[in-house]
């Protein structure tokens, strides 16, 4: 071979280390954001379902919580049968 003239072997293994190097990147980068961002979106699912069941489930509750139902009946009038009884017969 003649000087100056043809490929030098060590800079074609460069480049090519370089392009498979740089596509290699690309590509594990691309997979992990894209990771990122499905599990980003399945917590905002869950939250979102969660949200849409704690709404159905205070939609379905007639007498609600005593803060805020009027509807429960048994809500001032609650009293304890056992306090101030003094008689406790678990007591030894």
């Amino acid at each position: 071979m003649e000087n100056g003239k043809g490929t030098n072997p060590m800079m074609v293994g460069v480049v090519v280390a370089l392009v498979v190097g740089i596509a290699g990147g690309y590509y594990y980068g691309f997979n992990k954001g894209k990771a990122a961002v499905v599990v980003a979106e399945q917590q905002e699912a869950n939250q979102a379902a969660q949200q849409a069941q704690q709404q159905l489930a205070d939609k379905a509750n007639p007498f609600g919580t005593e803060e805020k139902s009027t509807a429960n009946p048994f809500s001032d009038t609650y009293a304890n049968p056992f306090e101030g009884s003094g008689f406790n017969p678990f007591s030894q």
